[in-house]
């Protein structure tokens, strides 16, 4: 973006891809605009940098003779200072750019890429916007939360497959025509061997999930020779109530 300049008569494919090097050049450059036109033949962006007085705008209209935009009109003067808050900074724009170090380090907090957005364009973005960027972020490269309960039995027959003996349970309930996830329950055959060898008692133990879904972990942990816990077989619950107690036991 260093050497970036407006060129009068550009095409761009559509109106977002226009309005993204919009977002783009205020980001690197500073500058705050706003979409003064924004139709389906036109988008029309000013700057209202000092307090409105700023001469600087871009016009682009649609062609119907070649079926995308061009910029038609340019006044690429500014008489306004960098500001440190940008309005048109969008969530799924800063999603884009902070994918990868997001991939590379996924324990990034919100403070860390209120940062690195400092850091790197020099703009300051509130602590809900990059919650939200994170959570873009991970459904991106990770996949939805629902898209993952619907494979829940692919889930149980790659444990089962890959523990021959293994004991899987899924229980599901139909809800107006929609299938909706109930109870996981999950013993491994590595963990029916060794409570043969463990000290006659079973504890009881629950925990909360701190996922986009939530819910609670049930399990069932008993004492090897060594004194260590060992856990025999544990279930995915909505709520710990009697009833999931019941089933899981």
């Amino acid at each position: 973006m260093t050497d970036f300049s407006w060129d009068v008569g550009t095409y761009f494919k559509d109106k977002e891809a226009f309005k993204d090097v919009i977002r783009t050049y205020v980001i690197h450059f500073g500058r705050n605009m706003k979409l003064v036109k924004n139709d389906n033949s036109r988008v029309r962006v000013c700057c209202i940098g000092a307090q409105g007085q700023c001469e600087w705008y871009a016009y682009c209209e649609f062609l119907p003779s070649t079926s995308c935009w061009q910029l038609r009109k340019l006044n690429d003067v500014h008489t306004c200072v960098r500001p440190f808050k940008v309005n048109l900074l969008r969530t799924k724009w800063l999603s884009g750019r902070l994918e990868t170090s997001l991939c590379q380090n996924p324990r990034l907090r919100s403070n860390d890429v209120r940062n690195k957005a400092v850091k790197k364009w020099n703009i300051s973005i509130s602590n809900s916007k990059a919650q939200r960027e994170m959570a873009m972020t991970l459904k991106n490269v990770c996949g939805s939360f629902q898209d993952k309960y619907k494979r829940n039995y692919d889930y149980a027959h790659e444990l089962m497959r890959a523990n021959p003996g293994s004991t899987m349970k899924v229980k599901v309930e139909d809800i107006n025509g929609f299938v909706v996830f109930n109870i996981f329950y999950v013993c491994l055959k590595a963990c029916k061997d060794r409570f043969i060898s463990c000290r006659p008692i079973i504890a009881l133990d629950g925990c909360f999930l701190k996922g986009f879904y939530g819910g609670e972990l049930l399990t069932t942990v008993g004492r090897d020779p060594n004194d260590q816990m060992l856990p025999l077989a544990y279930v995915v619950v909505e709520v710990e109530c009697k009833e999931s107690w019941s089933w899981f036991l």
